[in-house]
Order: structure tokens, then C-alpha cells, then sequence
């Protein structure tokens, strides 16, 4: 497993937030984004990874290529009580 699966996994896994640069293959700059949660992972009839999931707290759905992503970060929000 190559690091950056090591990353989604645990995120997935661990019901953290993941951060990451997509690059569509039409677009020459790659954009920040994030996946407020992971819901699925699955492969493609093309055999290709897809990380579904919520960018944002109004449930949101969006899908990844995983092989698109690049510079992926993880992350556990902490709710502090008062």
C-alpha cells in the first residue's frame, strides 16, 4: 500500500477530515480541497480508485479519483465543551 492509500484509509477508517490538491485532467493547476468525511471507497469499471464523500457540513457529495490527488493531509477536529 503506497503512502498516500496509508493516508485515506486512516481517515476513512478513523472518520477524520482529509485535505488534498485535485487536479482535473482538463485543468493545469491543481485545487485545494477537503472531505468534511469519507464514505466510500471504491473502485471504477476502470479499475481506478474513488473516494466519495461530504465537502461540507450541508452533506455535500462529491467523488475523487485518488491517483488526481496530491499533497493529502488528515486531520481530527476536536470539539471543545464548554
Amino acid at each position: 500500500m503506497i503512502k498516500e492509500e496509508k493516508i485515506v484509509a486512516t481517515a476513512f477508517f478513523m472518520g477524520y477530515t482529509l485535505q488534498f490538491d485535485y487536479k482535473k485532467v482538463e485543468e493545469t493547476v491543481a485545487q485545494p480541497r477537503t472531505l468534511v468525511t469519507i464514505s466510500d471507497m471504491k473502485y471504477n469499471h476502470d479499475s481506478e480508485i474513488l473516494i466519495g464523500g461530504c465537502i461540507n457540513n450541508e452533506g455535500e457529495y462529491r467523488q475523487f479519483f485518488l491517483e488526481n490527488m496530491s499533497n493529502i493531509r488528515c486531520w481530527r477536529q476536536i470539539h471543545i465543551e464548554e
